[in-house]
């Protein structure tokens, strides 16, 4: 069987913009039991007309196309799957990510798609296509979702995979390397690097926990800094953007990263993400002398009750804390801030906008809340009754990356925080300090 797994475009080009590692960890599992397996990433191509995607991936006659799915590009796959099917109609289309995690039924939408991946991947996936290889009965497989009929049916959780370690090395050879470019931050090409799968906490705005549940997992220090000397030294990257939630979660590792790092020698430059109460001094330092030159700081919000509400577990003072310790070290760091969250009030926004610049970042971003399936906003919005058809494609075909109001939980109107978002931007403007691309 011919397999093509596909990262759908940002129709948008809003967002952060990220190699697909998650296919290339998928290809490269499926990849070790027999599958021809190739990868087309649109985004990173630049490609967004339907019928171009289409007839670019059908032209490898694949038996099944995997998507990737983020609610704001959903609607895209549909339509590009549907493009699929006209070319030939017997081709098999398997939908996974946050957004079929998250509002499975909605997969079905039409009945364009076959099967949904509901969850942790790549048992899943190479479960079923054993079995669609053999022409079994597919209905027994934990973590998939399928329609019978008029029943859309989500089969049992399967148990996450214990020790990440046992994965295989993405397969880099499959993505189009050369394009990964970021010249805001990266000075050539970049890759991204997954150290560890799930977040501990529960923030109402977040859809990590839709696939991980809470749970973490992390991979070793020693096979990451593997992962790192072979992107080095025989593909020539030496920049990278570290995907996990939290990057200091654990204390041990991190040290244990940064020690392997410089104990190989390794002349690399890396940006992570971090939360406040995870930052500590002698931590920090030791990422600075590894390659650590940019943080992304989540705030969320500058008002105590908001903080607490939406589940962030922070307090203002340790988010004060740790930029001050960020400052002290020298390693520059994004701050980002949401508007409009549940109970948001116009004082408490503004409130959010002044401890902004009290933090002072050396940029920041702030972004609108938005009702992603799965998050706590989403189902609070649902039992509000301002989502209502969740099986229609058109509920999430106006989506963006926070860029603007889709659901409104706040006590401010929609125009009222397009205008907070964009004076915010505008005042952080005149303060931001770029981020200096040297080594």
């Amino acid at each position: 069987m011919k397999i093509s797994l596909i990262n759908p475009p940002n129709p948008e080009k809003t967002g952060q913009f990220r190699p697909p590692i998650n296919i290339a960890q998928l290809a490269a599992y499926i990849r070790i039991y027999g599958y021809d397996v190739n990868i087309h990433d649109f985004e990173a191509e630049g490609i967004i007309d339907v019928n171009t995607m289409a007839q670019t991936i059908m032209k490898e006659h694949p038996d099944v196309i995997g998507f990737s799915s983020l609610t704001p590009r959903f609607p895209v796959i549909i339509d590009t799957i549907r493009s699929c099917k006209k070319i030939s109609k017997n081709i098999i289309a398997v939908v996974g990510g946050p957004h079929a995690s998250g509002a499975t039924k909605s997969i079905f939408y039409n009945d364009i798609v076959d099967y949904a991946i509901v969850g942790e991947g790549e048992d899943s996936f190479l479960e079923l296509l054993d079995f669609l290889k053999d022409a079994k009965d597919v209905k027994n497989i934990k973590n998939i979702a399928y329609q019978d009929g008029d029943s859309i049916i989500i089969n049992p959780v399967r148990p996450f995979i214990k020790n990440l370690d046992e994965l295989p090395l993405p397969a880099w050879d499959l993505l189009p390397l050369e394009l990964y470019k970021d010249t805001d931050f990266f000075i050539g090409k970049y890759m991204g690097v997954n150290c560890a799968r799930g977040c501990a906490w529960d923030c109402n705005f977040c859809a990590s926990n839709i696939i991980w549940k809470r749970k973490v997992r992390l991979r070793s220090a020693e096979k990451v800094v593997e992962e790192l000397k072979i992107l080095v030294n025989d593909y020539n990257i030496s920049e990278f953007y570290f995907y996990d939630d939290t990057f200091t979660i654990s204390q041990r590792r991190t040290l244990k990263i940064c020690e392997l790092i410089r104990k190989e020698g390794l002349s690399i430059r890396f940006f992570i993400g971090i939360r406040a109460d995870t930052v500590h001094h002698n931590v920090m330092i030791a990422l600075k002398e590894a390659g650590c030159f940019l943080c992304w700081l989540g705030v969320e919000s500058g008002n105590e009750k908001i903080l607490k509400e939406c589940g962030k577990g922070l307090t203002k003072e340790q988010i004060v804390n740790a930029s001050k310790i960020l400052k002290k070290v020298g390693i520059p760091f994004i701050a980002s801030y949401i508007l409009g969250h549940p109970g948001d009030t116009h004082e408490s926004i503004q409130e959010t906008i002044d401890f902004a610049k009290k933090i002072d970042s050396d940029q920041a971003k702030f972004f609108i809340a938005t009702a992603f399936p799965g998050t706590g906003i989403y189902e609070l919005a649902v039992r509000k009754g301002l989502i209502s058809n969740l099986e229609d494609i058109q509920t999430f075909s106006n989506y963006s990356s926070y860029q603007h109001v889709e659901v409104n939980l706040s006590s401010v109107s929609d125009e009222d925080i397009k205008n907070y978002q964009l004076s915010a931007y505008e005042e952080y403007d005149l303060r931001k300090r770029p981020i200096s691309l040297k080594h």
